[in-house]
């Protein structure tokens, strides 16, 4: 394979572009075709980002039986998400433990397990409580699946948690958000990415397009109405991101942004000399 050609079956993401833009090394290591990849298989992933995929699921199978028209159980989700949170914490509790600094001394599997399994159950109830009201009256046009287009004969993927149309006939985005509320971060990319993928898709009158952040810990909403201005962004941020990705294929072209907080995380630490200086325990970064 020539070296230009490995990242070039990347398609455009909201999650891609991300972490191309927080760490183009670790982009580069996630993406390449290479036969020298090597198995990320036994990758554990941290608690909090596994607490939330199971909430996403969790609630993903809720929105199944509203679509086909059955009760949503709050107590059903909630022992979903209990029997995935300790089948992860004692498959895993070596791991979570180095990973943990305990000020009390030695790991606590059971303690860690009950206060995963808390956490959980509150987004999950203020999901039900809070979020969820917001939805009366809506009908369902899609959710969890992977929705494939082409934006000036560039490859874009989304994936929404849920599309509806709301009772005023707006086509509605939305998006759950388990991690810690930023009031000042900055969710525009995802965003304006959901209101293309609307206005390319549903809807073509864009101020009939409403884009969500539902975040399951506050019961909070961020909402925005798309622009024209805002779409032509994220329009010309797709393609200036894949002319990249599609000309440059050697890892060299992918800086390092080392962070310790960050380095210690990445599952492709042990690949990444930067990230190991600046991690600790391996050589000085170039």
């Amino acid at each position: 394979m020539d070296e230009s050609e490995q990242l070039a079956h990347v398609n455009w993401s909201p999650s891609a572009a991300r972490l191309f833009e927080e760490c183009p090394r670790r982009f580069f290591y996630r993406y390449q075709q290479s036969a020298s990849t090597g198995d990320d298989s036994e990758y554990t992933p941290p608690p909090g980002a596994y607490l939330g995929t199971v909430v996403h699921e969790s609630l993903a199978a809720q929105i199944v039986r509203w679509r086909q028209g059955e009760n949503i159980h709050l107590q059903t989700a909630v022992d979903y998400a209990s029997d995935k949170l300790e089948g992860y914490a004692e498959a895993n509790a070596e791991t979570i433990a180095a990973r943990i600094d305990d000020d009390e001394g030695e790991f606590n599997s059971e303690s860690f397990i009950r206060s995963l399994i808390r956490t959980a159950r509150e987004h999950i109830r203020r999901f039900f409580r809070v979020i969820w009201p917001h939805f009366d009256g809506h009908r369902y046009i899609i959710h969890e699946t992977r929705q494939n287009l082409d934006i000036a004969e560039e490859p874009v993927a989304v994936q929404p948690d849920l599309c509806t149309r709301s009772t005023e006939g707006d086509f509605v985005v939305t998006d759950w958000k388990t991690g810690e509320y930023d009031r000042f971060s900055n969710p525009t990319l995802q965003m304006q990415a959901y209101a293309l993928y609307a206005h390319e898709a549903y809807e073509p009158e864009l101020n009939r397009i409403r884009v969500q952040l539902a975040h399951t810990g506050s019961g909070e909403f961020e909402r925005m109405v798309p622009t024209r201005d805002g779409i032509r962004q994220v329009r010309e941020r797709i393609m200036d991101d894949r002319a990249f990705w599609t000309s440059q294929g050697n890892v060299e072209s992918y800086e390092t942004d080392p962070v310790a907080q960050k380095c210690s995380q990445c599952s492709y630490l042990l690949r990444c000399r930067d990230g190991q200086a600046v991690v600790g325990g391996g050589p000085e970064p170039y």
